[in-house]
């Protein structure tokens, strides 16, 4: 089920709402309990019944597993339940990958199959993962299966994060001053929804016309360096208000529940240097790599050599953990290199002046996300080859002709301005708004940090909501879904 549905908008999430805050009215709070915990499986399972299936036997072998290291401390007990979690995420998502790649370099003839990717399952057997380890070291105390089944599967979150650790969601589900309905809280939560919910459909999709058509129609167009920037910026835009949209929108529900969820985003156009730039993006992936992969490889306690070589390993971990394609783990050995480059050379970079590093930063991070968006190695070395091949020409009719609007053609048409200058007029006006506010503009969180929840505020909300509740005839799927 999709967050930007009419279903889950005016059907599910009202209903369960009325649903759990009146069992914990009556103080059953255990029911209250259940009520999300079934609501989580029927959201996930809604497109597919049999992701249910797996999502309740991956919790139930995770939840033993906990039992058992509960009585015993027992390492080879945590490295079976990881080992488990690891083969399954495997079978799903990386055994065609690696089939192929046999067939390839061996000139063996093994048949694929035909396995259909889960939603979800590289965020919630990242957080099971981390459930375990955390376990092992004694950090989760007495959990009930409900609680455990209530983390993993708790809806807002769980199909494309943020990765979240038990030390913050648990105790808020046993807080019983959370099971009140809290106006303040719910306030926030329609605000961050309503916001998300923009992001999405106002501003994601409408960017998704121009990426779709370049990266389908690429190799017939024969863009040069010019075009292949304006849709680099245009899906690391994309990519960015779909990613954040969907967190503000999970963080949003979150709080309709009196729940907090962390924050997954940090304004990372803001970053000036590969480092920052993994502070602020996708955080609660780049927390698990550092607490669970990178410190234990030695993190950077053992010289800058060592401390190069772990930050590769997690980058190139990150881009396979991305998707099974080469494609993303050259996008993440990428950003592994930029992330080397600037823990080598920080003495020098700080004293280049921020707004400069802060452009090359946004300018490697788009040029990179071609990699991550290209279907195949082949196109994307088609790409990397017309940017580096130079040349400078007018934005692609194609590209243009995307945001065309019949009102807007027919306003300037009477200034004499024709049907090509205009759509440049357009595209062009629409990057820069867009590229203006992720590069200055407030985050989610600040913005409603400064919101005085009045009548304007309230009002302002409402159109916002209406306008994106018109936009949802074309429901499209979040982007990271695919991961």
């Amino acid at each position: 089920m999709l967050f930007n549905s009419y279903i889950f908008i005016f059907v599910f999430l009202p209903s369960v709402l009325m649903l759990y805050y009146a069992c914990n009215r009556h103080g059953w709070y255990s029911w209250a309990d259940w009520v999300m915990i079934l609501a989580s499986y029927l959201f996930y399972g809604y497109t597919n019944p049999w992701y249910v299936i797996l999502l309740v036997f991956s919790t139930s072998f995770n939840y033993v597993i906990y039992v058992l290291m509960s009585r015993k401390t027992n390492q080879w007990i945590c490295i079976s339940g990881i080992v488990f979690n690891l083969l399954v995420l495997g079978y799903f998502k990386y055994y065609n990958f690696f089939l192929d790649n046999l067939n390839h370099w061996l000139g063996s003839d093994f048949t694929l199959k035909r396995i259909v990717l889960p939603l979800g399952i590289s965020f919630f057997t990242f957080q099971q993962i981390s459930f375990l380890v955390d376990a092992y070291k004694g950090e989760c105390k007495e959990i009930r299966l409900r609680e455990y089944l209530l983390f993993v599967s708790f809806f807002p979150q769980l199909v494309a994060g943020p990765i979240v650790n038990q030390q913050e969601m648990i105790p808020q589900f046993r807080d019983s001053s959370r099971r009140q309905f809290d106006s303040s809280y719910f306030a926030k939560g329609i605000a961050y929804f309503v916001i998300g919910l923009a992001k999405k459909v106002l501003l994601a999709d409408l960017l998704a016309k121009p990426v779709e058509v370049f990266f389908q129609y690429d190799a017939v167009m024969k863009p040069d360096s010019w075009n292949v920037l304006l849709v680099a910026i245009c899906y690391s835009m994309q990519l960015f208000l779909d990613f954040s949209g969907y967190c503000d929108m999970a963080k949003g529900i979150g709080y309709l529940f009196h729940i907090e969820i962390m924050d997954n985003f940090d304004k990372p156009f803001w970053a000036v240097g590969v480092r920052d730039y993994w502070k602020r993006w996708h955080i609660s992936l780049g927390r698990f790599f550092t607490k669970y992969v990178f410190i234990p490889l030695g993190g950077s306690r053992k010289g800058k050599l060592m401390t190069c070589r772990n930050a590769f390993i997690v980058f190139a971990l990150s881009g396979l953990w991305h998707g099974a394609e080469w494609t993303f783990v050259l996008w993440g050995i990428m950003h592994g290199i930029g992330y080397i480059y600037d823990y080598l050379l920080e003495p020098v970079l700080v004293k280049v002046p921020i707004f400069i590093r802060r452009c090359a930063t946004f300018l490697f991070v788009s040029l990179a996300f071609l990699g991550f968006r290209s279907e195949n190695l082949s196109q994307m070395m088609r790409l990397y080859k017309a940017f580096f091949s130079g040349g400078i020409s007018q934005p692609l009719v194609e590209l243009t002709s995307c945001f065309r609007s019949g009102v807007i053609h027919r306003s300037f048409q009477v200034f004499g301005i024709g049907a090509t200058q205009t759509d440049e007029l357009v595209f062009y006006s629409l990057i820069g708004i867009v590229l203006g506010y992720l590069f200055f503009g407030k985050s989610t969180k600040e913005i409603i940090t400064g919101i005085r929840y009045k009548y304007v505020s309230a009002l302002s909300l409402a159109l916002v909501f209406i306008l994106c509740v018109l936009k949802l005839s074309r429901v499209s799927v979040f982007l990271y879904f695919n991961f």
